[in-house]
């Protein structure tokens, strides 16, 4: 979807960057609408179509963190949601493993929320349609007995926008080429992420996609549609249509 039809909802308590966000959005989006709580959300969720939703976590009445379950709570064809936040309320993994598309901190760039919006509205074969330079940096290659036997023993688990795996090898966060081979499927995972969290002690990784090649892409949107997470928290995260 283009952001010119989107219908988008902002909810922030903050009257003057609700002002600033609703006015930008009146100019690029289909219909904006602003309210200053979670429970004014709820309420125009029911009366509106919405495509988008950026929301504030510190909010009176209903925080945002509660609101994203909420919606969530109504399975993967729900909008989708950006969270924003001045504080540490919240990190990443449990921003991505509760749905979200992206987490941005205050004070906002409007060019980098603008951004995240038009990539959050795009579907998964639009996504993850255009490939990236990547040479020179990590290779993530990985071989699997089967994809059911990965998802069963907790080796990866895959979310809307990509996947946590077992780390037997650790990289940084940043880009990362991905080719992970799942040998009696025969299915190959090839293309492009971004490493977006490492939890060491656990031995996990989250991957957002950025970028599949072709012959790979509709066997992972197929995998994928179902799911609420945006990158699950852990590979202990299933979604029980998946490992079926």
């Amino acid at each position: 979807m283009q952001l010119k039809e989107a219908w988008i909802l902002v909810v922030d308590d903050e009257t003057v960057l609700l002002d600033i966000m609703g006015e930008v959005f009146e100019q690029i989006a289909g219909k904006v609408i602003c309210v200053s709580d979670g429970a004014q959300a709820l309420e125009t969720l029911a009366a509106h179509r919405i495509d988008l939703i950026i929301t504030d976590v510190r909010m009176p009445v209903m925080d945002g963190i509660t609101l994203l379950k909420k919606v969530k709570a109504g399975g993967s064809l729900t909008p989708r949601v950006i969270v924003i936040t001045g504080f540490a309320d919240i990190n990443l993994r449990q921003v991505y493993d509760l749905g979200a598309e992206a987490l941005l901190e205050k004070p906002i760039e409007l060019k980098d929320l603008i951004k995240a919006v038009e990539k959050s509205l795009l579907e998964p074969h639009e996504r993850w349609n255009i490939p990236l330079d990547l040479s020179g940096y990590a290779l993530l290659n990985r071989s699997f007995p089967s994809l059911p036997a990965a998802m069963r023993e907790n080796r990866i688990a895959f979310g809307r926008g990509g996947f946590a795996i077992e780390a037997d090898q650790f990289l940084t966060e940043g880009p990362v080429t991905i080719e992970l081979d799942f040998k009696a499927d025969g299915y190959a995972l090839s293309g492009h992420g971004i490493v977006r969290w490492l939890a060491h002690k656990e031995d996990q990784m989250g991957i957002e996609l950025t970028y599949v090649v072709e012959g790979s892409r509709a066997r992972l949107i197929e995998l994928t549609e179902a799911t609420v997470s945006f990158i699950p928290a852990s590979t202990g995260r299933q979604h029980e249509a998946l490992a079926s």
